[in-house]
């Protein structure tokens, strides 16, 4: 199995073998570079380059590759600093009222909850939860707690804890027929696992860029359907959300009739650059393709797993389609393993009592040996 990428693209993996994108991917060479440029030529220059033309298309490049990455249009993406900030604002935008109920999971990743049970303080509408036992989300009853008084499903595309992975299709379409929004996470999905918001029929998704895409902290995508566009005003306002954002009109609002809405206001612009660039770069690879190799060395890494007694709390591990992968051992600290593993330069996260794994398009085959080498002297240990 031949390495997708150089590793002087990814310095880190020179260093550690580092399998922990569902926590924070090391970044791009490039997209490293491209932020910093942009950083000194503000601190050289200020606003003789970085003028007011310049500031009013800064996210033009995220904008055109980050459209590309998820089947949609340009004018349907918006730059924003993480998902947290992206997810307030549609919850706050639909503030569902008190008939009106919002369906998630239990398991989520709490930003995916945390601004829908803020929301129902205000609006007293009820957010459903799925009881997710084993931390494995049933689908027949997520769908199940959909009825005519829907606002919204909001989810995670992959679950950050077993990388369970939803058919964004199926949630889709069980949405619409009762007028509901799919409202899709997709942090740790994009750059992965290939998505199409078009073919799936998904209404808004949002991806902060520091892990799969291996982008910077502070950038954030998000996709807004262009039907919406007439209809949702955001709940997170300011500057950058009018149409025209030198006017500087203080008595009137006048949206921006595309998803640039929901960019509110300044910004860390110089991560926005850096997070254009590193999708750039897995575009130029094919997210097909890392999506297959990924894969791959999940596979090998579920198989060494087991020969040495793991409990999966990955569903189907047999049958992956995420490279997450969490584990239990057992007779042993699942956090002292983890720590033990990051110790001797083997880059895990402790998730949920259970040792999570996370390989991507930096990893390799030898990647995948080594861990497994390591985890069975830390296995031996006790």
């Amino acid at each position: 199995m031949k390495p997708l990428v150089s590793e002087d693209i990814f310095p880190a993996t020179q260093q550690y073998t580092y399998l922990n994108a569902a926590s924070v991917s090391p970044m791009s060479r490039m997209a490293a570079q491209a932020t910093l440029d942009w950083q000194e030529d503000l601190a050289l220059r200020g606003t003789v380059h970085f003028d007011e033309e310049a500031e009013s298309r800064v996210f033009d490049s995220l904008r055109e590759v980050g459209a590309r990455l998820l089947g949609a249009q340009p004018d349907e993406i918006a730059s924003a600093s993480n998902a947290s900030e992206s997810l307030c604002s549609i919850a706050w935008a639909l503030s569902p009222g008190p008939r009106e109920n919002i369906v998630s999971s239990r398991i989520e990743f709490p930003s995916v909850v945390y601004p829908w049970l803020r929301v129902a303080q205000t609006t007293g509408c009820q957010v459903r939860l799925t009881k997710d036992e084993n931390h494995v989300i049933d689908p027949g009853e997520l769908v199940g707690l959909i009825d005519d008084q829907t606002s919204a499903i909001c989810i995670s595309h992959v679950q950050y804890s077993t990388g369970q992975r939803l058919d964004l299709r199926t949630l889709a379409h069980a949405a619409h027929e009762h007028n509901a929004l799919l409202i899709v996470d997709a942090t740790q999905s994009a750059g992965a696992v290939p998505i199409d918001v078009v073919a799936d029929d998904v209404d808004v998704l949002v991806t902060s860029g520091y892990k799969w895409l291996c982008g910077p902290f502070g950038a954030a995508m998000m996709f807004v359907r262009r039907s919406l566009h007439d209809s949702v005003e955001p709940g997170l306002v300011g500057w950058r959300s009018t149409s025209a954002v030198w006017d500087f009109q203080a008595d009137k609002i006048a949206w921006a009739p595309s998803a640039s809405r929901f960019e509110f206001g300044t910004m860390a612009y110089g991560c926005a650059i850096g997070l254009g660039r590193a999708i750039e770069y897995l575009l130029e690879i094919g997210v097909d393709t890392i999506h297959r190799y990924n894969l791959e060395l999940a596979a090998r890494m579920v198989t060494g797993l087991a020969e040495v007694g793991a409990d999966f709390v990955t569903p189907s591990p047999e049958d992956l389609r995420s490279s997450i992968i969490s584990a239990r051992f057992p007779g042993q600290d699942q956090a002292r393993v983890a720590q033990r593993l990051n110790a001797e330069g083997v880059v895990v996260s402790p998730r949920i009592g259970a040792v999570r794994f996370a390989p991507h398009l930096y990893n390799t085959v030898s990647d995948i040996d080594r861990a497994l080498e390591t985890l069975r002297g830390v296995l031996k240990e006790t």
